[in-house]
């Protein structure tokens, strides 16, 4: 704690005052900041899991553009090699080859029923059964590709748009820290304007009480001595009036006549 001496002359109490608030301004700094990490990793890290929450949709989708390649692959998009691919794939379904046996079987139980089993008009028959159930059949399958293409496209976009609102999130959180951390140092550097003032303050009263002191001393041996009794005179009007700027115009007033204050009258 400052002396009074310090206090009086040197601005002590208020340098006191000022290092404490730096220390409390320092103090909150470091806890204002830590307290801003600890909420931007958790809101990263809850962003982070829902853009994560799209990876099902995602994977569903890109399965769902694989029909929507071989319906491209079907039109001749992809050329000659992406054309042979998708009739590779359409005659190797699931069920094609066995509706063509299925459907050949009645024709040829049928025939024979008749006595007609080797006649021409078996086999006339048997080809435009399997051209009619080829075209049929190969007509739906690329509608089902040209659907499932139109759902993939369809899922992709809602994955990239919940992804994208969840990234624009990601962006604005992060521009909100910033924004939260330039205040925090902004409130430090202000803090410590203060401190700074209020040392200031404290020095220049105390150097002023200190020069009104010296004043009083030069204006005695100027006045060619008048004993030690002049000088403690001098010496109590000056710490007087020292204190009395220490404590303030508020108190002299409310101390009329009492030491260290400028107000005359009954002392109270």
């Amino acid at each position: 704690m400052a002396s009074f001496l310090d206090t009086l002359f040197g601005g002590g109490a208020e340098r006191e005052a000022a290092d404490r608030n730096r220390a409390l301004t320092a103090q909150y700094g470091t806890d204002a900041q830590g307290y801003l990490k600890t909420g931007y990793d958790t809101g990263v890290g809850n962003i982070n899991s829902a853009i994560g929450a799209y990876q099902p949709l995602s994977d569903l989708a890109s399965n769902y553009n694989k029909g929507g390649s071989m319906y491209l692959d079907a039109l001749g998009v992809n050329g000659a090699q992406g054309n042979a691919n998708a009739t590779a794939a359409f005659q190797n379904a699931p069920g094609y080859q066995g509706a063509v046996t299925a459907g050949l079987d009645i024709l040829n139980r049928r025939r024979a029923g008749q006595g007609m089993a080797a006649s021409g008009n078996a086999d006339i028959d048997a080809l435009t059964f399997g051209q009619n159930l080829q075209n049929q059949q190969y007509n739906t399958w690329l509608s089902n590709l040209q659907n499932a293409g139109a759902t993939g496209v369809q899922a992709t976009g809602a994955v990239a748009g919940g992804q994208a609102g969840q990234y624009d999130n990601l962006a604005n959180l992060a521009q909100k820290y910033a924004g939260d951390q330039t205040g925090v140092v902004g409130n430090q550097l202000s803090s410590n304007v203060n401190s700074s003032n209020l040392q200031a303050q404290g020095e220049a009263s105390g150097a002023k009480n200190l020069l009104g002191a010296g004043l009083s001393l030069a204006s005695l041996a100027a006045g060619g001595g008048g004993g030690f009794g002049g000088l403690g005179s001098a010496l109590s009007q000056g710490a007087s009036s020292a204190y009395g700027t220490l404590q303030g115009m508020p108190w002299q007033q409310a101390n009329t006549g009492q030491w260290g204050s400028s107000f005359q009258g009954p002392v109270r």
